[in-house]
């Protein structure tokens, strides 16, 4: 790769190979080289004729031996011939007048046994079904199950606050003070982690417009959990050495 020097330099003075520059192959027309002059138009065609005085006088007059004739103006219709390809006759032809039907056929069927016979095995004829009611399947007027499950979560988490709440507002004295192990330690700071993830996953879902008061609080709520959580992850992941009161 030969390489450039715009300023002076010792690469310079080595001397650089001669590129002779390839020549490409000459030009030649896709059309004909010798065209006949009667061929050349030379924008000829869009000159406009010659002009004249139009048809001498009376040229345009009605004949009276020019008139229309009867079914002049009729179609033509084909001679009628032998069709090519004949029709299949799907019923037997009505007799005729002149035939005289053959007396004293007798026949063995068994109507009422081929009548069975046909229905036991024609098709049978699409029977209407009546609309389903939605009042008579199964779990109707319950509880939903997802309703059930957000209510048990719910009162857990109310009896957490309210034994958070209870040892809060219990007397210091009398208390024992003990150091939490690394283990239950990290346990609890993958807990909470676990939880902001789920709070967040629910905060991430509101729409960008708060239409209405109800979303408003819940949102700030929502906003409550993530900065709590948050600020007891930092204090658990602050130092070694966390102290927690017996009960």
């Amino acid at each position: 790769m030969v390489q450039y020097q715009d300023e002076e330099s010792v690469y310079n003075l080595i001397p650089r190979e001669q590129i002779i520059p390839t020549r490409p192959p000459r030009h030649v027309s896709g059309y004909p080289s010798k065209v006949h002059p009667h061929d050349l138009e030379f924008g000829q065609t869009k000159l406009q004729g010659h002009a004249n005085f139009g048809l001498p006088n009376g040229a345009n007059a009605v004949s009276p031996s020019k008139f229309l004739k009867s079914h002049e103006k009729s179609p033509v219709l084909p001679e009628p011939s032998i069709p090519s390809q004949t029709k299949t006759k799907l019923k037997a032809p009505v007799p005729l007048k002149d035939d005289r039907p053959t007396m004293g056929l007798t026949s063995n069927k068994n109507y009422i046994t081929s009548n069975a016979v046909e229905a036991i095995l024609s098709k049978p004829g699409k029977v209407p079904q009546d609309p389903f009611q939605w009042t008579t399947r199964p779990g109707y007027g319950e509880v939903p199950v997802y309703l059930r499950r957000n209510k048990q979560a719910i009162m857990r988490e109310k009896e957490h606050f309210e034994q958070y709440v209870k040892m809060r507002n219990q007397p210091e004295s009398g208390q024992m003070v003990s150091q939490m192990s690394a283990e239950d330690r990290a346990q609890l700071i993958l807990h909470l982690k676990r939880k902001w993830g789920k709070v967040n996953h629910h905060f991430q879902g509101f729409s960008l417009s708060v239409d209405n008061e109800m979303k408003k609080r819940r949102k700030e709520e929502l906003e409550r959990q993530l900065a709590e959580i948050e600020r007891d992850i930092k204090t658990l992941e602050r130092g070694d050495t966390i102290l927690v009161m017996d009960e």
